[in-house]
């Protein structure tokens, strides 16, 4: 019996986002479309950019290998800094948060899974380094961060805080009805300004101007995440959040190391 191999347009909807003809007028009307959409407000949401069929397969990885997969439960604060150990009620770097999760590692994500064949094609990495307006931009070389699926179960969260990569590219597979929401303050700090008075007032629920991202299955998230406060909500119920995180560096054969693969792994590779 032969298996048909998964190509490309199988996961993604390439008649809608030409990422394989980028010099195409409408190929050059996408760029265009992500280059304004993160300047406008730091994100670019691209709905329906994995086809259902990839999106229900990936799914239905992640739930097979749940029991494979790491999970981590950590406070910390908005800077993933060490916390003060006099504590100021002004200062944001010593109000705590709360993250959860399920990790599904790169090596543990088969060989036909959508999200291989979607990472590992030089389209998408060109698109994307594009769209972001990286003048480098390289898939990572990390045997267990290169790319993942993250589940978020009942009470699982992302605090607040700040990225430490200048981007993140996600792919939302099964959002949830109640909880497990994306916001964020779009540009609430600089890199000259902390601007500590609206990061604190943002933690106490007081900061006009949070943005909520929709998050429908499928749909393919770039984000300048820096110096945007943001995080997902608690999510409530019985059914998991579940998305794809796809890495990626200005620098070719990146990689974690021993120390932050252990902590984001719980192993080594």
């Amino acid at each position: 019996m032969t298996t048909t191999k998964v190509t490309l347009g199988d996961v993604i909807d390439l008649e809608r986002y030409p990422i394989d003809q980028l010099n195409s007028r409408k190929g050059r009307a996408l760029i265009d479309f992500c280059h304004a959409s993160l300047a406008f407000e730091g994100a670019c949401q691209l709905a329906g950019f994995f086809r259902p069929e990839a999106v229900d397969r990936l799914v239905a990885e992640a739930q097979e290998k749940q029991s494979a997969a790491y999970r981590t439960d950590d406070t910390h604060n908005v800077y993933f800094e060490q916390v003060p150990s006099e504590s100021a009620a002004d200062n944001p770097a010593a109000v705590l948060q709360h993250s959860s999760k399920l990790t599904i590692a790169w090596d543990l994500v088969g060989e036909d899974s959508p999200l291989r064949v979607a990472y590992e094609s030089d389209e998408l990495t060109t698109f994307l380094g594009q769209a972001l307006g990286m003048e480098t931009f390289y898939r990572y070389a990390d045997p267990l961060g290169a790319a993942s699926l993250m589940i978020f179960n009942e009470g699982d969260e992302l605090g607040w805080h700040f990225d430490r990569s200048p981007f993140a590219v996600t792919v939302m597979l099964h959002p949830v009805v109640f909880g497990g929401e994306y916001q964020y303050f779009h540009n609430l700090r600089t890199a000259d300004n902390q601007n500590s008075s609206g990061v604190l007032a943002a933690l106490r629920g007081e900061q006009p101007g949070r943005i909520t991202l929709a998050g429908e299955p499928g749909a393919l998230t770039m984000f300048r995440g820096q110096h945007s406060l943001h995080r997902v909500t608690p999510v409530e119920g019985a059914e998991p959040r579940i998305n794809a995180v796809l890495s990626y560096s200005e620098r070719p054969g990146d990689k974690l190391n021993a120390l932050t693969q252990q902590l984001f792994y719980g192993r080594t590779a």
